[in-house]
Formats: C-alpha cells, sequence, structure tokens
C-alpha cells in the first residue's frame, strides 16, 4: 500500500469530486486490492494488476455514486473564492475543471497517462487496444488544450 498510495490518491482525484468522494473510493480501492491478494499469479505486472482492479473499483464507484454526483457542483468552494488564488492555481482549478468535465473513459485514460504508464499497461488496465489509447490519448491533450485555450481567452 505504502508504494502505491499516491498513485491511487491520484486517481482518486480523476473520479472522485470531494476530499471525502476521494477517501472513500481510495479506500474502497485497497479493500478490493486486499480482498484479490491472495488470487494475484504473477501473470501481468503488479502495477497492471493494481490499476486494473482500481479501474474496476472506480468504474463501480462512480456508477453508484453518479445520482449524488449531479447534485453537487464540483470546485464550487474554490471558485467561490476566485480571489484567493493566484494565477498557477487558476490554471491548475482550470484544467482539473476540464478534465473533470470529460466522460469517465477519458478521464481514466488522463490519470492514467499522468501516473506514466504506457499505452500498453493501459490497455491492459482499460481493455482498449493500445493503437486506440495512444489516438484517444492525442485527441484528448488537442480537446483540452483547445478548451483550455478558449477558456482562458474567456476569462484572460
Amino acid at each position: 500500500m505504502a508504494s502505491y498510495s499516491a498513485a491511487m490518491r491520484r486517481l482518486c482525484a480523476v473520479y472522485a469530486r470531494s476530499p471525502q468522494d476521494r477517501e472513500d473510493l481510495f479506500q474502497d480501492i485497497f479493500l478490493a486490492v486486499w480482498r484479490a491478494l491472495p488470487a494475484f499469479r504473477a501473470e501481468s505486472s503488479e502495477r497492471t494488476w493494481l490499476y486494473r482492479i482500481a479501474h474496476n473499483v472506480a468504474m463501480t464507484w462512480q456508477a453508484r455514486d453518479r445520482r449524488f454526483q449531479r447534485h453537487r457542483f464540483p470546485l464550487e468552494e474554490a471558485a467561490a473564492q476566485p480571489d484567493a488564488v493566484g494565477p498557477r492555481e487558476t490554471r491548475r482549478l482550470l484544467l482539473y475543471q476540464l478534465v473533470s468535465r470529460l466522460p469517465a473513459i477519458e478521464r481514466q485514460l488522463v490519470g492514467l497517462w499522468m501516473e506514466g504508464l504506457n499505452t500498453t499497461e493501459m490497455g491492459e488496465i482499460t481493455g482498449i487496444r493500445p493503437g486506440t489509447v495512444a489516438v484517444r490519448l492525442t485527441r484528448i491533450r488537442q480537446n483540452l488544450s483547445a478548451a483550455f485555450l478558449t477558456s482562458e481567452d474567456r476569462n484572460g
């Protein structure tokens, strides 16, 4: 758990918006890992195996929690205090908001990419062919870049 704790917390931030939800998801992931540990056969890397479990738990958690998320506004605390953050934090917040609006699979790919996984590993975790993962990541980056620039122009 110590080896992957920081990475799993970042992954949880991709799926859950509030700190409480991220913590709940984090605990759910490691509970699932604990339960699955006796069945680990080392047919894939430990890292890929862990991310596959985390992906499955996060997708299940997200589906179960979706009805509650519709009634909440992401990052409303930060948005309520725009003058309290500097330009760097404002840009980071904007990027976070844009990523949080992506469909679940795209958010997952962004999170896995940010963790440094390669397209083959991402493919094993998501069940998407590595070539398709690469194409999707390219499109996601292009779309995020365009949306980011558009948002900055409007707010700038």
